[in-house]
């Protein structure tokens, strides 16, 4: 019967009206975890992908490209385009509907809501942990659907019929019965190992849960929840961080080291950093330790302050902190590079019958050439 084409046009669309009421019927259903919340969206993604495959086929359908639709509602009108008898194009179609009856005998009606739902819901894994298969005496390793298939093999078959190669020990039949040989050491091993693994699982069975709660909710967040989170992540941390340094118990005000919490005082004697030193070419800054003292010299802003008083920035200056004293410094080294030397060559003067005034070494140049 659903194998006529009128037939079929109205079950794809009572298909779509189907699909669509229950795409409703869904969305008004608020999610109360956020995993519920993926489930769904899969859910309705999957029935608006089969409403769109079935709207294809109703488009072709009424596209008609090779007349059997029009041939089909003349047929109904009692004439054919083809010319085929009326009664002829009955009894077969007639034949055909008890054909379909007979392959498929109508039963009692099925939800096809409740049972489309059903198939879109999530199938729990099933594991088998290899006890499920030790305690029959079968092969516990391998992938889990090999323990699978070794587990559903004892259900319609007798242990005594299965192949050998199933078994974790050797069958040895003497006298018509089943004796069995183990090497115990590596049985006890094993033992050992599940219960060990079963014991850490115990213990670590809430950590496990709040785990898995965690990456799901995260697959399920948007990108603008995720940044959200980040931020409030951050600003806990903040506070925590600024409670935990009001906590501490600091009398001698010791400074803070690179876990939050006061340096040994040891330490704090050993870098010195009891003493203070100050600058006045960086500004009057203060550093506190000799080590950061004598760092600074090297840094931007004392290079920048011997720049601006027009001093170079040498080893000569290590250690001079005061701008009268560099200044004092400077002139001093000045004076013994001989920038402020007596050069008579060039300061001395003579003056021609003209009354002209030369420098020493003009004036004997002049001279020299018979120009004076």
């Amino acid at each position: 019967m659903s194998s006529t084409l009128l037939e079929q046009t109205r079950s794809n669309h009572e298909e779509i009206e189907r699909l669509e009421r229950i795409v409703v019927q869904d969305l008004q259903t608020e999610p109360s975890s956020s995993k519920d919340r993926l489930v769904q969206g899969h859910r309705v993604r999957n029935m608006i992908q089969s409403i769109m495959r079935t709207t294809e086929k109703l488009v072709e359908t009424y596209e008609d490209k090779d007349g059997a639709r029009e041939d089909e509602i003349a047929a109904l009108g009692g004439h054919t385009a083809t010319g085929i008898n009326v009664y002829s194009a009955f009894y077969d179609r007639l034949k055909e509907i008890r054909e379909y009856h007979r392959k498929y005998p109508s039963g009692p009606l099925v939800d096809a809501s409740a049972d489309y739902e059903a198939l879109l819901k999530v199938e729990p894994v099933i594991s088998f942990s290899g006890e499920a298969l030790g305690a029959l005496g079968l092969k516990v390793g391998g992938t889990l659907q090999q323990r699978a298939e070794r587990l559903f093999l004892t259900k319609d078959t007798p242990l005594e019929k299965l192949d050998k190669k199933h078994f974790a020990k050797a069958i040895v039949k003497q006298n018509g019965d089943a004796k069995s040989t183990q090497e115990p050491d590596s049985a006890k091993q094993i033992a050992l190992t599940e219960a060990k693994v079963k014991k850490l699982c115990s213990l670590l069975d809430e950590t496990i849960e709040r785990t898995k709660q965690n990456v799901v909710k995260k697959q399920a967040l948007t990108y603008e929840e995720m940044e959200e989170e980040r931020e409030g992540e951050e600003e806990r941390a903040e506070e925590e961080s600024d409670d935990e340094e009001g906590d501490f118990y600091n009398p001698l005000k010791l400074p803070m080291g690179w876990d939050g919490k006061p340096i040994p005082y040891w330490l704090y004697k050993l870098h010195g950093l009891g003493q203070k030193f100050e600058c006045e070419i960086c500004g009057n800054s203060v550093y506190m330790g000799r080590r950061a003292f004598e760092r600074h010299f090297k840094e931007f802003q004392h290079q920048h302050g011997m720049r601006c008083l027009g001093i170079p920035n040498t080893k000569n200056f290590n250690e001079i902190t005061s701008i009268e004293e560099a200044k004092e410094l400077w002139k001093k080294i000045q004076e013994r590079q001989g920038v402020n030397k007596w050069r008579p060559e060039l300061e001395e003067e003579y003056e021609d019958r003209e009354g002209n005034i030369y420098n020493k070494k003009t004036y004997s140049d002049l001279q020299r050439q018979g120009l004076i």
